[in-house]
């Protein structure tokens, strides 16, 4: 017992068990999807491809896509495309845009989740090495892993169906 008359053990015992329902509460609420491609085309052709909005509802699991607002360029900066994928539809606008080697989106409806897909590109010769990479969190226990087990399942034949339809055309 302390001079107060509590008990430290308890108490102390007490903030560590809160501490750690918060870091458990926490992780059950967020999530992180990195997946990697290589295409053999240029940087340029591989940056036009990922960044055409409208090009999007070719890709497998999208049933439409759209430019709702141009940005600068038209699909840069300000950019918000609305994506159907699974009867779901979201908005994301592109929030960072530096042609031909990164852009950032963010979902800005459709979804109660914190958001942020960060597609980077280098250039290795004659190969281009793709990451895309989304982190989610949410206030719903559980939703942002949900959601990210759906983007594990469909970036990578998204990627697959870029790298196809841009191999295919050289």
């Amino acid at each position: 017992m302390n001079r107060e008359g509590l008990n430290v053990t308890t108490s102390t015992l007490w903030d560590q068990t809160r501490a750690l329902a918060v870091r458990i509460l926490a992780s059950m609420g967020s999530t992180e999807i990195v997946m990697e491609s290589q295409v053999r085309a240029p940087i340029e052709a591989v940056f036009e491809a990922l960044t055409d909005h409208e090009g999007m509802s070719d890709w497998p699991g999208v049933s439409a896509a759209t430019l709702i607002t141009e940005g600068t360029p038209r699909n840069g900066v300000g950019a918000v495309r609305a994506i159907v994928a699974r009867g779901l539809t979201l908005h994301e606008e592109i929030v960072h845009f530096e042609a031909p080697n990164r852009y950032d989106y963010t979902i800005i409806k459709g979804l109660p989740v914190r958001h942020l897909g960060s597609v980077r590109l280098r250039s290795e010769g004659e190969i281009v090495h793709v990451e895309w990479k989304v982190v989610m969190s949410s206030r719903i226990p559980f939703l942002a892993q949900i959601v990210g087990k759906l983007l594990r399942q469909g970036l990578p034949k998204a990627l697959e169906h870029v790298k196809r339809e841009i191999e295919s055309d050289k």
